[in-house]
Parts: structure tokens; C-alpha cells; sequence
């Protein structure tokens, strides 16, 4: 039976205290189906590798940067979403980027005959995919219930991983046939979802409440609680006030959120440069240790199956206060180091294949657990901002990774145990910086909900 709300309605402590619904599933059903786009487009570059090499004669350095160039427009689209989503919303920009993304995909299909158009071309993809897992994590953040908040949140960026999952089926089974190009046709299919999801998405409840839109925040409680009555009621005066992009990015590197900041950022650099060394470097590398062409590209999926079920490890146990994200991502980020090297002095294809997917569920697992934590570290009206910055920075590690592990790869005369230890040192890195947070109780070391 549906009971009163009072009369001066709290949007944050309405949605906080809700219970998981019909409504709340749909939500992450479609968050996790825009991040199988953001992982499927921003890994399927590495299955382009095989094809494209020889023909457009390129040294390891450039193979390198035919991986990470899309993550220059990501790096930019992460930095300066934040700021545009906190003002003009969420859901705009989500649709928008997406849509972005799907436009460039087409026009990488079509377009990108050498190596200049190809890596001008991700570029732009990127300006779009870039703000996909970003503002999907703060967007979705912002419906979560306590009851269930990590879970939902994990469930909903476990897309990503699916989407590297599925760039490695399509790279089997389709490119033989079909050339690489059929990688970009595919992800064009977010144009259209995009479209749908225009009319679909509700705009952020707190960023309605923020921008006194108080007849649209009620009928959207109105859909989550279905257990309330808001018949006259109003919303309470918002916890966090509007703010100029300037006082937001400022507020980052206050000294509330200074230290917080700086120790993700470093983290998410690490984590980044990770997963995108291993992940575009993981087909080419399995094939020079003597897999087959579909063996090695099985692999990238190996590692991306081992990501969802790290960061789902992680979430189960903080809602259940068995851990906090916190030392969640510090056990992921050890458990990664000790497989990387493992990797690096093991090589028979049984222990590659656990290995792998043991690498993917502590460095890739780990980049799900830091998103959640990101997006619990800033209050409602900077964390589209502070989300995003983390993301653009990290993005700067994504672009180093494959770059310089191509860059290994040649001074080190193809010996790739070299990348290896190269992505053990960063994930030691990331898992000395979780350190640096401290031991708080909570995850977050600043209480940003209440203390904002």
C-alpha cells in the first residue's frame, strides 16, 4: 500500500531509500546496453591490427597508435562533458554522445583507406565514446538505491566489458569474410538506439531537483516509488547549489576534494594504461607466442569476461559490507600484478588462457570498481565533472599504453614479456595510490552526499 511522502520532499533520500524495482532494472538494462557500445568501439581496433598492417607498412610504434588514437578524442570528450552534463543535463549529452559515436563508426567504415583517415576518424568516434562510461556511471549513481548501489552501478558497466566480449565474436567470425570494415558497420547500430533512447531516458532526478524543475522531479519519483504518495508534496531545498563550470572544476582540486582527486586520477592513468596496452595488444601478441588466428583473438575476450566478473565480486561484497570499494580495487589491482608476471614467465596456452582471464578480473574489475567509487567521491552538482576528469586523465594512460607498448615491442626485438612487466609496474602503481586514500570505513574518504 503506497503511504505519504511528507510534504517537503528530499529527491536524494527518496531515491536512497528506495527499493530495487521494474523501473530500476530498465535503467541499468539500458546503461549496460550504451556501454557494450562504448567497450565494443573502443576495442575493436585491435582485431584491425591483422588486416592492415602490412598494407599500409606500419613499424610497431604506429601499430601502437592505431589503437590508442581514438582515445585522443575520448580524452577530450571525457574532459568536457563533465561541466556540459552538470549544467544542460545528463540525458542530452548521454543520447547525444552516443549517437556521436554511432555516426563515426559509419563514417570509419566507409571513409578510413590508410593509416591518416583511419586514425583521424577514430579520433572523432572518440569525442562521442569518451563520455559513454563516464556519465553513464554518474547518471546511473544518481537512480541507485543504497539497497543495492553497487550492484546496479557494476551490473550496468559490466556492458563494456560485454562489448570488448563482443568485438572479439565479431573480429572471428565476421572480419574473415567481411574485412575489418564490418567492425565499424556494426557499431553504427547505436544511431538508431540512440534515437529510441531519446524518448526512453528520464532526465537525473537530483539534477532536477538542483535546477528547481520541480514538477518533472516529482512525476519521475512518482515512477520509482511507486510505494509513495506525492500528492502536494514539494521538493526540500537541494543539497548542492548550482554552480559556474569554473567553480566546479575548482571545486575539484579544493582542498575537500584535493587529495581525492589527485590519488584517482593517478589510479585511473594506471588502470588505463592497463587495459588498453593489453587489450590492443593482446591478439597480435598470442599469435607471435604461436596461437591461431581465432585462438588469439579470443584471448581480448578472456581478459573482458574476467572484468565483469571482478568488478560483480566487488560490488557483492560492498553492498553486503563485507568490503569497500576502497580495498576492493587495492585486492583486485595485486591479484592483476601476480598474473601479468605469471603470464609473462609462463607460456603454454592452458595457463595463458587462465591467466589472461585472471588479469582481466583484477585490471579490468578494478577500472569498474574505480568508476563507482569516483562517482560516490562528488556531490550531485560537480559529478558529471569530476567523473569525467578522471576519465580524461586516465584516458592520457589509455593512449600511452598501447603506444608505448608497441614502442617495447621494437626496442626490445619483439619480446613480449617486456609488456608485461610493463603493465604489472602500473597495476603495483594503482594499488599503492588505493594506499594513499587511507583507511576510512568508507570507501569514499569524503563523505560527499552529506559533507558537500
Amino acid at each position: 500500500m503506497a503511504v505519504p511522502a511528507p510534504h517537503r520532499v528530499d529527491a536524494h533520500a527518496e531515491l536512497r531509500g528506495a527499493s530495487m524495482s521494474r523501473f530500476h532494472w530498465m535503467l541499468t538494462g539500458v546503461v549496460l546496453l550504451i556501454t557494450i557500445f562504448d567497450g565494443y568501439d573502443t576495442l575493436n581496433a585491435s582485431y584491425v591490427i591483422h588486416y592492415v598492417v602490412k598494407p599500409w607498412g606500419l613499424s610497431h610504434s604506429q601499430t601502437g597508435f592505431l589503437v590508442s588514437a581514438g582515445l585522443i578524442g575520448f580524452a577530450v570528450g571525457a574532459l568536457a562533458h563533465g561541466p556540459i552534463a552538470d549544467r544542460y543535463g545528463r540525458r542530452p549529452v548521454l543520447v547525444g554522445a552516443l549517437f556521436l559515436a554511432g555516426a563515426g563508426s559509419l563514417l570509419t567504415a566507409v571513409l578510413a583507406n590508410s593509416f591518416v583517415s583511419f586514425i583521424a576518424l577514430r579520433g572523432f568516434t572518440g569525442l562521442g565514446l569518451g563520455v559513454l562510461m563516464p556519465l553513464g556511471t554518474a547518471y546511473i549513481n544518481e537512480f541507485a538505491p543504497d539497497a543495492a548501489r553497487s550492484r546496479m552501478v557494476s551490473i550496468a558497466q559490466s556492458g563494456y566489458a560485454f562489448g570488448g566480449v563482443f568485438a572479439s565474436g565479431v573480429g572471428i567470425w565476421l572480419t574473415p569474410a567481411h574485412g575489418w570494415q564490418i567492425l565499424y558497420w556494426v557499431g553504427g547500430a547505436s544511431v538508431p538506439l540512440a534515437i529510441a533512447l531519446w524518448w526512453l531516458l528520464p532526465e537525473s532526478v537530483e539534477y532536477l531537483a538542483m535546477r528547481d524543475r520541480q514538477t518533472e522531479a516529482i512525476a519521475a519519483l512518482r515512477r520509482i516509488r511507486r510505494d509513495r504518495v506525492y500528492e502536494g508534496a514539494a521538493l526540500a531545498e537541494p543539497r548542492h547549489e548550482r554552480a559556474r563550470t569554473g567553480e566546479i572544476v575548482r571545486s575539484l582540486l579544493s582542498w575537500r576534494y584535493q587529495r581525492t582527486t589527485i590519488i584517482l586520477w593517478i589510479c585511473a592513468f594506471m588502470v588505463l594504461f592497463d587495459i588498453y596496452g593489453l587489450a590492443g595488444w593482446m591478439p597480435t601478441l598470442m599469435e607471435a607466442r604461436g596461437s591461431g588466428f581465432g585462438e588469439s583473438f579470443s584471448f581480448g575476450a578472456l581478459l573482458q569476461i574476467g572484468g565483469i566478473a571482478g568488478g560483480l565480486c566487488v560490488a557483492l561484497l560492498d553492498d553486503g559490507g563485507r568490503a569497500d570499494l576502497r580495498r576492493g580495487m587495492i585486492g583486485l589491482q595485486v591479484v592483476s600484478v601476480a598474473a601479468v608476471i605469471l603470464v609473462a614467465l609462463v607460456d603454454t596456452t592452458v595457463t595463458n588462457m587462465i591467466l589472461v582471464l585472471v588479469a582481466g578480473f583484477g585490471i579490468i574489475g578494478g577500472q569498474f570498481v574505480l568508476n563507482n567509487l569516483c562517482a560516490r567521491s562528488y556531490p550531485t552538482n560537480m559529478r558529471g565533472t569530476g567523473v569525467g576528469a578522471m576519465f580524461g586523465v586516465g584516458r592520457v594512460g589509455g593512449i600511452l599504453g598501447p603506444y608505448v607498448g608497441g614502442w617495447l615491442l621494437g626496442w626490445f626485438d619483439g619480446n613480449n614479456a617486456v609488456l608485461f612487466y610493463a603493465v604489472a609496474i602500473a597495476a603495483a602503481v594503482a594499488a599503492l595510490s588505493m594506499f594513499a586514500l587511507g583507511g576510512q570505513k568508507s570507501a569514499v574518504p569524503v563523505p560527499a552526499e552529506q559533507s558537500a
